[in-house]
This record gives structure tokens, C-alpha cells and sequence, in this order.
């Protein structure tokens, strides 16, 4: 069956584009990672111009080669810097001029590949403590001394945390580079096995230790001041004290560092400050001519900022989530299509103001036992309705076919989805460790590739649907559906229309889940299994309702209904990759969306619903005169 033939294709073609993302966000990381290594351990290779420490300054040299082979497909401007930064090393300049161009370059790195430099939650130190001492412990010592039991005859010896320099100087993003990435030549392994939340855990926790006998307790934390995880989490103690205006007497500092679950609680619309500080860089960015930079900063905006809140807001309010994901949509179409920057810079605030509106919104919402059902609840009720209804579909066909043991196949096929999704779930936090960016390109890809097997799908059933033309499929093609190999592709095709909404609902979920908090996962999960019944329940009756039809009318609706779901995941998976940032967004004059029907306000998306619409009717048509002139051919 050619399905099973399309399925493996584009399965093969999907994971070769999720690797190569992920791939070269891994190249940028260790770029990012080498480079603050260089920026702070130049100082102890070279002196006034004399290498001090030959070893040192090898691995300097080292270092930047790295970091010029990893920067190969880098943009311009990063690899000219790289270059220059590889001068400065071989003419011995100061640790001014390398320090400098070395966070030059990191902070363009991670702007031009959008690398998340703050985890998805507030951390959690009590978790950060359990990683430590299963982990760190026998090296760096029960308090971060570099003084573990298995720290004698290590060389380098283990960090030791308390050192002014390490403690001031190091921010839990770096921290969070070497538990993940490690280090060269040296005792310090990457942590591979842990997920990005537990590293994120215990980088900040790490970073806690210097303060552990500090008498500042959780009230002492300064409620006046605004901070946002990601200015936290990127910031060492030198550039917070600097940022916040703080004196050095202050213990602020201590109480950042000890109580973040704290922090937590007094700043909840911190993604959104985020989405605002990255829409302000890029409304500076588009007025100095930096478009590429510009369009990168605003799609970070929605993507790192907005979208991780997103299933909030619409929980709260479902029209002002559509009017300012549409709103931020007009920025970076604006912005793409070059338009005048006072008009940039007006939308930019008018995102800017919603945004604010979103963060007042959140503040006054709490997530009741009643709220965490009725999310998790429509959530998944939403992502199966679609899946099931294709399933539901090809059961009934095959039922008219009267083969029981195809169904099994359809039934092995969206089962193993559900499990998938159930693995995904429990595995979370390492399989989705890639950017928000990966995430919706991923989706898009997966919804694009369910387009073309629905369309296949349809197609045939739309062929089958008038009565001499089934009883001549029966008669000639009967014997075929029973084959191995065709079963095989029903199979696949089941997985694949559920495993694309499981992969979805798993994101949504995983997010959702942080934000109830612990006392309310009861209700949490009471949703998403009252809502797997009642899915079974519409399952049931529409089989039974669909027993009434007569079989060429079934095939007709049939293909009616999976040839409509095309369309409408036409435009969502097209609309995932814009928010991925690899199609452009040109946005209607009218801003007209049904989420729920894949419609948005946008050139590219429309018009790639009417194409597949198009392609719908011109393959019905052409199919239909076709078997008209094989009616009238003289026998």
C-alpha cells in the first residue's frame, strides 16, 4: 500500500529535519559554552601581553578553532567576530578586548538561534540539592568547596563555588552549559541522562551555595524589585548588582540566589516580561536597519515569551489570547515586509500594551481544583476530536467491508499513538528539550504530513463512493485489503492522525501541569481522563449512527469529512511553521481567525487551504470523468 510507502518518507524526512535543528542549536550552545570559558579563564593564560600559563593559552587557541569550525554556517556578522576574536588571542591581547568580543559574540548567538537561556519554570532548589549530592558531591564537596572525596589528584582540581570569582562571577546559564555540555579534558562529564529541568535545578542551586550561611531568610527578598527568570538565570551576581543598582552590603543578592520558588510567586507574568523586553530590542533593532535581528528578537517575543503562557490566557480569555497572538503576528509581518519603522514601532507598542493587559490577567487568576479539570479537560477533548473523528471514519468504512481483523490494525495503530503520548508525557522534560521554535516546526511538519495521507485517503474513499463502482471494488479488490502489507499502512495511518495531536496535547499538558501546581493534580488529571470517556462515548454513537447509512453514502461523507480535516490541518500545520519563524506572515486586511477550523489571518495560510481544497476537487473531478469514459467504452 502506498501509504505505508509515504509514511516511512516522510517519517524519515521529519526526523532528519528535528535532528539537524537540533543539531545546530547544539553547535550554537557549545559555541556559547566556549566562549564564556574563554571570557573568563583568558585572564590566567595571558598577562600584559606574555602567555603566564602555556597550557592555558593552548587551550584558548583550542577553544576558539572550536568555536570557528562550530560557527561555519553561523551569519556574517558572528563569524567575522569569531575571526577577529581568534586574532586577539594569537597577538596576546588584553582580557579587556577578548572578554568583550567574546560576549559580543555570545550575545548574537544566542539571539541569531533563539537559544533558550532560562528554563521553562522557576527552578526548584529542593530538587537542585537531591541532583547535588547524588552527582557532585564525591567531587566538589559537601558544600561546593571543590573539596569532595574524590577531588584529591584531579587535574584541574573541582571548581570550588565559593571562590569570589565563581561565585560572582558565573550565572546559572553557564553553569547550566557545563552540566550539559561538560568539559574537554578534565574530570567535569556531561549529564546527558538528566532532563533540562533537573540541570536547570541544580545550575541554580549551585549558584545557591555560596550564600548557604547567609542569615537571609525569604522576607528579607526586596518586593520592589521586578526580576524576570530569564534575567536571572543569565545574569552573575556582578551584572545583577549592576542591572538592579544594588550596593555591595545589600544581601538582595543572597535572597536571589537562596529563594527562587519565592521570586516565583511575587513575579508570575515573568514569560511576559520577556515578550516585552525582546519586542522593545526589536523595535530598536528594525529603527537601526537591522531587519534580520529585528524579525529574530520579535519571533523570540512570541515564542519564549507569550507562548509558554499561551493555554493561560486562553483559559482566561480566549478572544484577547487570538487578538494578541494576531497583533504579534502584524509585528513580525510588518517587519518582514519592510514597512515604514514608525508603523513598526506603533504596533510594537500596541503588542507591548496587550501584553500588559495579558500580565493583569494572569496576576488575578488562580488555578482552582475546578479550572485545572476544565483545562486539562478541553485540551485533550480539542486534540482528539480531530483524531478520532478520522478513525471513527475508517472503522465504519472497513466495517461495510466486513473484514474484522483489518480493524485490529486501525486499532494497534491509534493505541500505540495513545502510548506514545503517554511515554512522551512521562519523558518530558529530555524529549522536548529543543526550542520553541523546534517545537512548532515539529507540529507543523507532522500536521503537513497527515495533509498528504488524508488527501490519499480521501481520494480513495471519494472513488468507492457511487454503487457499481463499489461492487467492482469488492469484486477485483477485495482480496487485497486482507494483504499484510495494507493492513500494515492502515495501521500506520491510524498512528499517524492520532500521534500528531498527541504530540501536541503533550506540549500544552506538560506546560499546563507546572502551572497548577502540585495540590491541584488530582483535578488535573481527572480532566484528561473524563475526557478520554467522553471522546469514547461520541466514538461509540457515531459508529452507530454510521451503521444506518447505506455503504456508498458512507463512503461519500467518508470522504467528505477527511478530506475537510485536510484543509483544516492544512492551515494549522501551516500556521505552526510561521510561528516557527520558516514561513513568512503577510496578515490579511481583516483579522479573521477560527482556530478550531485551522483559518487565520494570513495570506499563507489561506492560501494554502484553497490550494489543497483545489487539489480536492480537481482530483474528484478528474477521477469521476475518468470513470465515466471506462462506463461508456464499447465492449
Amino acid at each position: 500500500m502506498r501509504v505505508l510507502r509515504y509514511f516511512v518518507a516522510g517519517t524519515l524526512l521529519l526526523l532528519s529535519v528535528v535532528l539537524k535543528a537540533n543539531e545546530k542549536n547544539s553547535n550554537a550552545r557549545m559555541m556559547v559554552h566556549l566562549l564564556d570559558y574563554i571570557a573568563v579563564d583568558y585572564s590566567m593564560a595571558v598577562n600584559q601581553g606574555q602567555v603566564i600559563n602555556t597550557a592555558e593559552y593552548s587551550e584558548m587557541s583550542e577553544f576558539a578553532s572550536t568555536i570557528n569550525t562550530l560557527g561555519e554556517n553561523a551569519p556574517a556578522s558572528v563569524k567575522s567576530d569569531i575571526q577577529l576574536l581568534q586574532t586577539l588571542i594569537k597577538e596576546k591581547a588584553s582580557q579587556e578586548k577578548v572578554s568583550s568580543v567574546s560576549n559580543s559574540i555570545k550575545q548574537k548567538i544566542i539571539s541569531s538561534y533563539a537559544l533558550e537561556i532560562a528554563p521553562k519554570r522557576w527552578p526548584l532548589l529542593t530538587n537542585g540539592r537531591q541532583l547535588y549530592a547524588l552527582h557532585c558531591k564525591s567531587c566538589h564537596g559537601e558544600n561546593g568547596m571543590g573539596n569532595g572525596s574524590l577531588a584529591n589528584g584531579l587535574e584541574p582540581a573541582p571548581t570550588n563555588f565559593h571562590n569570589p570569582e565563581k561565585a560572582n562571577g558565573l550565572s546559572p546559564f553557564q553553569a547550566y552549559n557545563t552540566i550539559r555540555l561538560g568539559v574537554n579534558n578534565t574530570a567535569m562529564r556531561a549529564f546527558d541522562e538528566l532532563s533540562d529541568d533537573e540541570i536547570w535545578d541544580l545550575a541554580f542551586y549551585v549558584l545557591s551555595l555560596p550564600h548557604g550561611a547567609s542569615k537571609v531568610k525569604a522576607e528579607d527578598l526586596d518586593m520592589n524589585i521586578t526580576i524576570g527568570l530569564e534575567e536571572l538565570a543569565s545574569q552573575s551576581n556582578i551584572e545583577l548588582r549592576s542591572s538592579l543598582k544594588l550596593t555591595e552590603g545589600t544581601q538582595t543578592i543572597a535572597a536571589l540566589r537562596l529563594f527562587p520558588k519565592e521570586i516565583a510567586e511575587t513575579n508570575k507574568g515573568s514569560y511576559l516580561e520577556q515578550a516585552i523586553n525582546y519586542l522593545n530590542e526589536a523595535n530598536t533593532a528594525y529603527a537601526d536597519g537591522d531587519i534580520s535581528g529585528a524579525r529574530t528578537l520579535a519571533l523570540t517575543a512570541y515564542l519564549e515569551g507569550v507562548e509558554p503562557v499561551e493555554i493561560q490566557l486562553r483559559a482566561s480569555d480566549a478572544t484577547f489570547a487570538a487578538q494578541l497572538e494576531g497583533e504579534l503576528g502584524k509585528v513580525r509581518s510588518w517587519i518582514e515586509t519592510g514597512k515604514d519603522p514608525a508603523l513598526v514601532s506603533a504596533q510594537i507598542e500596541k503588542g507591548v500594551s496587550m501584553i500588559n493587559e495579558a500580565k493583569v490577567l494572569l496576576e488575578e487568576k488562580t488555578f482552582s481544583a475546578w479550572l485545572a479539570f476544565l483545562l486539562s479537560f478541553s485540551i485533550i477533548l480539542r486534540e482528539g476530536l480531530e483524531a478520532f473523528l478520522v478513525i471513527v471514519t475508517i472503522l465504519s468504512v472497513l466495517r461495510a467491508i466486513n473484514i474484522p481483523k483489518v480493524n485490529l490494525y486501525v486499532h494497534a495503530g491509534w493505541i500505540s499513538a495513545i502510548i506514545a503520548g503517554i511515554l512522551m508525557w512521562m519523558a518530558a522534560g529530555k524529549l522536548f528539550t529543543f526550542s520553541g521554535a523546534d517545537r512548532e516546526l515539529m507540529e507543523g511538519l507532522v500536521a503537513l504530513f497527515a495533509v498528504g495521507v488524508l488527501l490519499y485517503v480521501g481520494f480513495w474513499m471519494h472513488s468507492k463512493s457511487e454503487a457499481g463502482k463499489w461492487q467492482a471494488y469488492v469484486k477485483s479488490k477485495i482480496q487485497n485489503i486482507a494483504r499484510k502489507e495494507s493492513m500494515l499502512g492502515l495501521a500506520f495511518l491510524s498512528f499517524l492522525v492520532v500521534f500528531r495531536e498527541a504530540f501536541e496535547s503533550v506540549l500544552f499538558l506538560s506546560a499546563l501541569s507546572l502551572e497548577v501546581g502540585e495540590a491541584q493534580q488530582s483535578a488535573f488529571g481527572g480532566g484528561i481522563v473524563f475526557a478520554f470517556v467522553l471522546l469514547a462515548i461520541i466514538s461509540v454513537l457515531l459508529l452507530k449512527y454510521s451503521k444506518k447509512l447505506p455503504i456508498a453514502k458512507l463512503f461519500k461523507y467518508s470522504a467528505i469529512v477527511i478530506s475537510f480535516l485536510a484543509v483544516v490541518l492544512t492551515g494549522k500545520g501551516l500556521s505552526a511553521i510561521q510561528e516557527a519563524g520558516n514561513i513568512n506572515i503577510t496578515v490579511l486586511p481583516v483579522d479573521f481567525r477560527i482556530d478550531a477550523l485551522g483559518i487565520y489571518p494570513t495570506y499563507e495560510t489561506l492560501f494554502g487551504q484553497l490550494f489543497i481544497l483545489t487539489l480536492t476537487i480537481v482530483l474528484w473531478t478528474v477521477g469521476n470523468r475518468s470513470k465515466t469514459k471506462l462506463h461508456i467504452k464499447p465492449a
